[in-house]
């Protein structure tokens, strides 16, 4: 038999004194979880920024490293004039009197990918050439007095350019080497021995092509096709290996065209950042890699060239005292200069 008020006693609650400590022990807890979560997500919001940092310096160095190494490709010796400005070196360095901490580069050369290509042979003695732009009117691409670079292997000057991605341009002096070149007119195969140009002015029997991995050596030369051989020292002709598309260039002859290129760094007060900015004489400004800091440029010997550039992170680490705040990562390379 139980006794009265047994059952009243066991179902008492949680008295107000252990509801306290239960709630303060919560706390800590929380407290703890909260403080390690957010330590976590600072070390990982630091990291993530200082790997930005990272791949944009990678990033920029790569792209200043390619024009490094043209620097000088396609220069006359002495001075040369591009577009008003005279340059007397294939590359020049100088403190930037914005930033005392980092160099200017200048580079004179030809940089990146052709700016036209011949689309008929041109003859030596010859003073206007035919040629295919790459891109915009002719016009456009060249100026009077423009310095060009055939094939790698002449240096002249424009005197005059037409209105159009394809057309003659006048030299200020005659060619002193022969460019033997075409363009396909029509598609062809394998095994093919007559071979459609739509020019076929300037060429000549013996002269040899390239086309794609092929070899030609021409045999005869129509007002349409020209007749080939890729091996005459085997009996037969077993005509070329592979398949080309109409318009593709038969032993293509680039046209290239000399300019100057700045690299400096610029603080852009509107973003409040420092953008690493390449100045083409002819084309103007261009930004090329965020939150680069510095460049920093030493000559190591006749052509050796050391490269150093210094990125920072995006924002500010509150917590870290040094360069205002800023964290950086410094990256190195050294590029030799053949074309001096």
């Amino acid at each position: 038999m139980r006794r009265r008020g047994e059952g009243e006693l066991n179902q008492r609650g949680l008295t107000l004194v252990e509801l306290m400590v239960a709630l303060a022990i919560a706390f800590i807890v929380i407290g703890v979880v909260y403080q390690a979560f957010t330590s976590q997500q600072r070390t990982y919001t630091i990291q993530d920024q200082v790997a930005e940092a990272q791949q944009n310096a990678r990033v920029a160095m790569n792209i200043l490293m390619r024009d490094l190494r043209m620097a000088g490709h396609g220069k006359p010796e002495g001075i040369v004039k591009i577009r008003g400005d005279e340059y007397s070196h294939s590359i020049e360095v100088a403190t930037d009197p914005d930033n005392e901490d980092s160099n200017i580069i200048t580079l004179v050369g030809c940089f990146g990918s052709p700016k036209g290509y011949l689309t008929r042979t041109a003859d030596e003695g010859e003073t206007q050439i035919w040629v295919r732009s790459t891109g915009n009117k002719l016009s456009d691409i060249f100026e009077e007095e423009d310095h060009i670079f055939i094939g790698g292997m002449e240096r002249l000057r424009v005197s005059d350019a037409p209105g159009d991605v394809y057309g003659t341009l006048t030299l200020d002096s005659p060619l002193v080497k022969r460019y033997p070149t075409g363009v396909l007119s029509a598609s062809i195969g394998a095994g093919a021995t007559q071979i459609p140009l739509r020019i076929t002015v300037g060429l000549r029997a013996g002269d040899v092509l390239f086309l794609g991995q092929d070899r030609l050596i021409v045999r005869d030369v129509g007002t349409e096709t020209i007749t080939i051989d890729t091996d005459p020292d085997t009996a037969g002709n077993q005509g070329i290996s592979g398949s080309y598309p109409d318009g593709t260039y038969v032993n293509p002859v680039p046209i290239y065209r000399l300019t100057a290129l700045e690299y400096s760094i610029n603080f852009n007060p509107g973003l409040e950042r420092f953008e690493l900015r390449r100045w083409d004489r002819v084309e103007g400004n261009r930004t090329l890699a965020e939150n680069i800091q510095a460049l920093e440029v030493n000559q190591e010997d006749q052509n050796l060239y050391r490269i150093t550039l210094t990125a920072r992170t995006r924002v500010k680490d509150p917590d870290y005292l040094e360069n205002n705040g800023f964290r950086t990562r410094v990256l190195e390379s050294q590029v030799r200069l053949r074309n001096l």
